[in-house]
C-alpha cells in the first residue's frame, strides 16, 4: 500500500484579505519547511499556495481570498462548513517553544496573530502533550503540537495486533 494513501492532498484556507493574511502565513509556514509556490493579489482577489516538497507527495496548502459577496461574514467555530481547529506537528518541546518566540510572539506584536495560550503542557489530551494555540487575523484557530503519546499508542495497537 502507498504509504501517502490517504493523507490530504491539498487545502484552502478562505480569508478575508490574502495579502493581510500573508503577513500571518508566510512566517508559519515557512517555519513550518513549506515553500511559496505561487501568489497574486489585486485589488478584488488574491491567494497564496505553499507546499512540502519534501514528502515525495503533493502536500499543498493555499490561503485563497474569500468572494467579495461574503467578506462581510466572519468565521464562526463550530459552524457547519468552518474548521474548529487545524493542529501541526512540531519535532519536540523545544521547537514549539522555538516557534511560539520566533514566530508567534512577533506575529502578535505586529497584530497578525492572538496567542490563545502560550506552550503548555495539556494532560487533558495525553501524557506528553505540549502545544500552543493561537489564531490568525480572521480568528481561524490553529495549533503546533508534540503528542508523544501517539507513538507510545501506536506500538500498544501493533502488539494488540501482533496477538491478534
Amino acid at each position: 500500500m502507498n504509504p501517502h494513501r490517504g493523507l490530504i492532498h491539498h487545502l484552502i484556507i478562505r480569508v478575508t484579505n490574502a495579502r493581510k493574511s500573508a503577513g500571518f502565513y508566510e512566517p508559519v509556514f515557512t517555519y513550518l519547511g513549506y515553500e511559496l509556490a505561487g501568489s497574486s493579489f489585486d485589488e478584488n482577489y488574491g491567494y497564496q499556495d505553499w507546499k512540502r516538497w519534501d514528502l515525495d507527495t503533493p502536500h499543498e496548502i493555499s490561503i485563497c481570498q474569500a468572494d467579495l459577496k461574503f467578506a462581510d461574514q466572519k468565521h464562526v467555530r463550530g459552524a457547519v462548513g468552518h474548521h474548529d481547529h487545524l493542529a501541526f506537528c512540531a519535532e519536540s518541546r523545544e521547537d514549539v517553544d522555538r516557534f511560539y518566540a520566533e514566530v508567534l510572539i512577533p506575529l502578535e506584536q505586529g497584530n497578525l496573530a492572538t496567542i490563545e495560550d502560550p506552550p503548555c503542557d495539556c494532560p487533558e489530551y495525553g501524557e506528553g502533550y505540549y502545544a500552543t494555540f493561537f489564531h490568525d487575523p480572521d480568528g481561524l484557530k490553529y495549533e503546533f503540537v508534540i503528542n508523544p503519546n501517539h507513538l507510545h499508542k501506536k506500538d500498544q495497537r501493533k502488539s494488540k495486533v501482533s496477538e491478534s
